[in-house]
């Protein structure tokens, strides 16, 4: 009997919440991201999970909702013989793999902090993860504040076994750079596709955070948005944003199609992940016949919301 091949493409970890803690190099642990757990007296909503945790990261010190299970089951707590089980119940035979508290490791403007993070991370899920690669694939992260280090944690997360890269959404400057063409032929040659997650990168971490990008911000503003009463600007915000769509997503493709990248690099793909899919039929037209693969090589366009 046929059945379909179900393959979840965003799929996230819960790290330990001191990953970074105890595993940066002793100089950085002291601006390393971490969470702590903590407990409510009483739910916030009946019946709800008491379980939650603190982020603390370059500008955001505030809750998550990480431990947060809103109806019945297991709470999600990153192991994958766990992930495996919930896959099982719903029916998915693949994930591909994004972090959680990491996500925030993509930082734009201070190397030494981007890569250290980068590289616990990356550590951390050949270890837990790669046993699993039959159902779980996860991608390493790779920061593109340092191009030649960049290249060389390709290279050496190629090398451990991991087959796909992430890289930031706000860039240090504009994928169209041809700066980049070194990390597109060192994914390229390795056979990993690149993705590129929301609400990565941007983040001013040597400014006070009162001056920190947007990024982080408005993904935690959204993340937090339920915990108390909603007021009519909230709801109106994101019912705006829903409407709207990215504006980054098209600027990203426009960056790699306008720059040249997928004809200079004809066998490396990208996957744009979590940025809605409304924008897409308005933006994306069949090409002609002799302007290649456009609509072929991008394929990876993944949402957690209704979309064409």
């Amino acid at each position: 009997m046929f059945k379909e091949f179900v393959v979840s493409g965003d799929s996230h970890i819960i790290e330990p919440v001191d990953l970074f803690k105890t595993r940066l190099p002793k100089l950085l642990r002291e601006r390393a991201l971490r969470e702590e757990e903590f407990t409510l007296e009483e739910p916030i909503v009946e019946g709800g999970h008491t379980e939650f945790k603190k982020l603390h990261t370059i500008g955001y010190d505030g809750w998550t909702i990480s431990k947060y299970r809103q109806f019945g089951g297991e709470t999600p707590d990153g192991e994958p013989e766990h992930i495996i089980r919930d896959m099982n119940l719903d029916g998915v035979d693949a994930s591909v793999i994004f972090p959680n508290l990491s996500l925030f490791v993509l930082f734009t403007d201070d190397h030494e902090l981007s890569m250290a993070h980068a590289r616990v991370w990356n550590d951390y899920i050949v270890e837990r993860f790669l046993p699993y690669k039959d159902r779980l694939r996860p991608t390493a992260a790779i920061p593109m504040t340092d191009i030649p280090e960049a290249v060389a944690e390709i290279e050496r997360c190629a090398r451990l076994g991991l087959g796909a890269i992430l890289i930031p959404e706000t860039p240090p400057v504009p994928y169209a750079s041809r700066l980049y063409d070194p990390v597109w032929a060192a994914a390229q040659a390795n056979g990993m596709p690149v993705f590129i997650h929301v609400a990565t990168g941007g983040v001013k971490t040597k400014e006070d955070t009162s001056e920190t990008a947007m990024t982080v911000r408005s993904m935690m503003t959204a993340v937090n948005t339920g915990k108390g009463q909603l007021t009519d600007d909230m709801v109106s915000g994101r019912l705006q944003q829903s409407a709207a769509g990215f504006a980054n997503p098209q600027r990203i493709i426009a960056d790699l199609v306008g720059g040249g990248v997928c004809e200079r690099y004809p066998n490396l793909h990208f996957n744009l992940i979590e940025f809605s899919a409304g924008w897409l039929v308005s933006y994306v037209t069949p090409p002609p016949a002799e302007a290649g693969g456009f609509s072929l090589r991008w394929v990876g366009v993944a949402t957690d919301q209704p979309g064409p």
